[in-house]
């Protein structure tokens, strides 16, 4: 069963066509990667599907509904950057809280899903303290945290391991994968590191 349909989709920025007639339907529970160099298009797409960017012309659909002009706060998208995007003023706990508290989630709720998470993505001990206390990927998976807290649909990753060193980066791709059999997401990744791409993808 398709949980993601993009047809058609093309995007323009003035006389810069970035992306031409893309069509792909990608399944639910799937880990797409999609491989290519620095500026094919593919963090534009991604930013395409998640809404930061309109499309120029074609349709999204994501569970058989239509969101290609629906906010990307109501898309049941989560994004993961390549910056990853903390705020560095807030905790942990309160970085992974933000969508949820955005969502207007009570109160209750928002303590159990945030704890869960990190115990998910093994950062229970950091609750209370800020990014810049933690290594690098102690933040990236902080980010992966707050971006699945929401329990998205689609989870869109942006090259997230491009800024780790080799070891560090390695660590991260089985942690992902590990992630992925735990939670009921389907993931779009995008890479320009062959070995990532076969190593993450189905």
């Amino acid at each position: 069963m398709n949980i993601l349909e993009i047809n058609n989709l093309s995007k323009s920025f003035g006389d810069n066509h970035v992306l031409k007639d893309i069509t792909l339907d990608i399944e639910k529970g799937e880990l797409v990667t999609l491989l290519g160099p620095s500026g094919c298009g593919k963090s534009t797409l991604l930013r395409c599907l998640s809404g930061l960017e309109q499309v120029t012309s074609g349709r999204i659909f994501l569970d058989g509904e239509d969101i290609t002009d629906v906010s990307p706060r109501r898309r049941g998208i989560g994004m993961v950057f390549q910056q990853y995007s903390l705020f560095p003023n807030m905790s942990v706990k309160d970085n992974v809280a933000f969508g949820l508290k955005m969502k207007g989630t009570p109160k209750e709720e928002i303590g159990e899903r945030v704890k869960e998470m990190l115990d998910i993505v093994g950062l229970s001990d950091k609750i209370d303290q800020y990014p810049m206390q933690l290594s690098g990927g102690q933040q990236q998976r902080v980010a992966l945290a707050r971006a699945m807290v929401t329990e998205p649909k689609v989870l869109l990753l942006d090259e997230p391991l491009s800024n780790l060193d080799a070891k560090l980066r390695n660590q991260m791709r089985a942690e992902i994968i590990k992630l992925r059999e735990r939670i009921d997401t389907t993931f779009i990744y995008v890479t320009h590191d062959q070995t990532e791409a076969m190593t993450l993808g189905d």
